[in-house]
């Protein structure tokens, strides 16, 4: 991305962000998935769906616990998964249920995944709205 370009999701809502964060996971694009989340939840979703992954492959293992301490590790672990996600083949239906505000700045978004209930939590940050797996607390 050039310096002054814009990420797209910069602009966008938490519940456009939502769809595009299962096609972006969905397809590989990590990349995209890393511009909609906070950095502590991507990094915890790369640790969710490369459980699979771990079980099987004992480097990747190693690798996806230096990832938030070692760039190249990070890329590997990255350029994996990203394989694994597009060998899936998944295209999830998603649903939004509802939307709830967490204070002035932190939204709920209860969804379906296939049918399964869900939510997601996002936070207003300096450039946009993010999926952030800790904005899921109350604030006064």
């Amino acid at each position: 991305m050039l310096v002054n370009e814009v990420a797209p999701s910069t602009m966008m809502e938490p519940d456009e962000i939502l769809g595009l964060y299962y096609k972006a996971l969905y397809s590989g694009d990590l990349s995209l998935v890393k511009d909609l989340m906070t950095l502590e939840s991507y990094l915890m979703t790369l640790e969710t769906f490369g459980l699979r992954l771990s079980f099987r492959d004992s480097e990747f293992k190693a690798r996806l616990k230096e990832a938030e301490e070692n760039a190249t590790s990070l890329a590997e672990v990255e350029n994996k998964l990203s394989q694994d996600l597009i060998s899936r083949k998944l295209s999830p239906k998603i649903e939004i249920k509802s939307q709830e505000w967490n204070g002035t700045e932190r939204q709920t978004i209860k969804y379906t995944e296939d049918e399964k209930s869900k939510k997601l939590y996002f936070s207003k940050e300096e450039d946009g709205w993010k999926i952030n797996y800790y904005a899921g607390r109350k604030v006064d």
